[in-house]
């Protein structure tokens, strides 16, 4: 049995009315954080009125199946539960939302088929094992897009400013894997850069970073093989040099560039990942998507 402290018996004092309207000040951790160590708001912790403020009120457009879904439940705070961890369909099938759970900030996953590089000819089309679905047993598969033997490359992409939660800060993902059979991403290294209004920040970037030593763990390589007119050399890999890193769900991840999204902001968020002066055959690239981040996430148990 849980132990009632005095202070919790203070707290217990106030009306649950009071108790909603101060933790609605909080943040969605902080609400779950307070009703997992003191029974005596608990109620009010877990109100409508507590996860009503939470949820954002300008929710995109989803797919119908997806909307009556999130409908269906009792409360509010199951809403926020469901679109924390389960990223819900937008209108137009290329693009998912989710909300952050330490803060409620809207996400987006923007799939390769939102990119600008459906019409660019060395890239090939793909399906990918991108997670498994208890529920059903099966496997959940998604497009990407695969680059094939090109000189140039060029990943754009945009996302108004307005589906973005004000006065937060975001930071934009590449989502990615490397064949096998990869080349020619080592160097020159990769531009990656992302702009909102009048500000833009760019840095470089190297995909094939990477080797597995004897223990098939991934150490990242200080120098890497270059090209140059009169044959082969290597270079440092510097510390302003952005590396990728690997996920949990075995795919890697580069680190675009972060923007604070301002309340006055009404405009577009482009970013772009781009080698273009090689003029090296580059292959074995799959994106999979961008992902919009808020950053520094939390987590609720």
């Amino acid at each position: 049995m849980e132990a009632t402290t005095e202070a919790e018996s203070d707290i217990g004092r106030l009306p649950e009315e009071l108790l909603a309207a101060i933790i609605s000040l909080t943040s969605p951790l902080d609400a779950c954080r307070a009703a997992a160590v003191c029974r005596t708001i608990r109620p009010a912790a877990d109100s409508d009125a507590v996860w009503s403020r939470f949820l954002p009120r300008d929710l995109p457009r989803f797919v119908d199946a997806a909307e009556r879904s999130l409908m269906e439940l009792p409360s509010c705070k199951a809403r926020f539960r469901r679109l924390s961890d389960n990223p819900a369909l937008l209108l137009g099938r290329v693009t998912r939302m989710w909300l952050d759970k330490a803060t409620g900030g809207k996400c987006y996953t923007l799939s390769a088929r939102a990119l600008n590089i459906s019409l660019q000819p060395h890239w090939r089309w793909m399906h990918v094992h991108v997670a498994h679905d208890i529920k059903t047993g099966r496997s959940i598969v998604s497009e990407a897009a695969r680059l094939w033997n090109a000189q140039r490359l060029e990943i754009r992409g945009k996302i108004p400013s307005k589906m973005l939660s004000h006065n937060s800060t975001y930071a934009a993902y590449m989502v990615f894997k490397l064949l096998h059979t990869a080349s020619g991403l080592s160097h020159p290294f990769q531009e990656a850069s992302i702009s909102i209004g009048g500000s833009e920040s760019t840095h470089r970037a190297c995909l094939d970073s990477y080797y597995e030593d004897g223990a098939g763990c991934m150490v990242p390589r200080k120098q890497v093989l270059a090209r140059f007119r009169r044959g082969f050399g290597m270079v440092l890999v510097e510390d302003d040099v952005i590396l990728p890193q690997r996920r949990t769900d075995g795919w890697m991840e580069l680190e675009l560039g972060g923007f604070c999204n301002e309340e006055d902001d009404d405009g577009e968020v482009c970013f772009a990942f781009t080698e273009t002066e090689g003029l090296n055959a580059k292959t074995g690239l799959v994106v999979r998507s961008i992902e919009m981040r808020i950053k520094q996430q939390g987590s609720i148990s």
